[in-house]
């Protein structure tokens, strides 16, 4: 595969993953969803999930061992109860609260990582919903913008620790 600038391959460097989640398993994430997932966010995680980026983001897998459905079905539970009452939710949140995709989870302090859908031709950006301070940080570009901001700039969202290794699996993967 060529690398792109500004790819996932080319912020991560080689697939850690060989063999991408099948389409059924994709298909019924997205059948869930009511949409398709962005390429990129596919790409990062055939390529890298069911695994910890720096050393405290649980990316999920479709057919890993704690299978991405349903981390996305428990954590937007979680999300409603936890913001149902929260009023100052930025607009792009709050405007597609319902069809939010949590998509990482951080757990230095619980923070959820959300792709937020594109409203009006825009494109998909990603949410982290800060837990201990039910506040918000928006960036607009997708999961690989994300991703060239944490590990290109160095911008790490408030409260998450540095120096971290980079991709780990997470023990007893079945992905290979």
């Amino acid at each position: 595969m060529t690398e792109v600038a500004g790819s996932i391959e080319s912020l991560l460097g080689e697939r850690e993953r060989f063999r991408p989640a099948s389409a059924g398993s994709w298909r019924s994430v997205e059948a869930w969803l009511s949409r398709e997932l962005p390429p990129d966010y596919k790409d990062l995680v055939d390529g890298f999930g069911d695994a910890v980026l720096l050393g405290h983001l649980f990316l999920r897998h479709p057919e890993g061992g704690d299978p991405l459905l349903t981390f996305m079905q428990e954590e937007r539970r979680y999300f409603h109860s936890a913001y149902g009452d929260v009023h100052n939710i930025p607009e792009p949140v709050s405007l597609a609260c319902d069809q939010l995709v949590p998509w990482a989870y951080h757990d230095w302090n619980g923070d959820v990582c959300l792709l937020v859908p594109p409203q009006a031709g825009a494109d998909w950006s990603v949410a982290v919903a800060f837990r201990q301070c039910s506040e918000f940080l928006i960036i607009h570009g997708g999961v690989t913008e994300f991703m060239r901001l944490l590990l290109e700039e160095g911008k790490l969202p408030r409260g998450w620790p540095s120096g971290r290794p980079l991709w780990k699996s997470i023990d007893a993967s079945p992905v290979v």
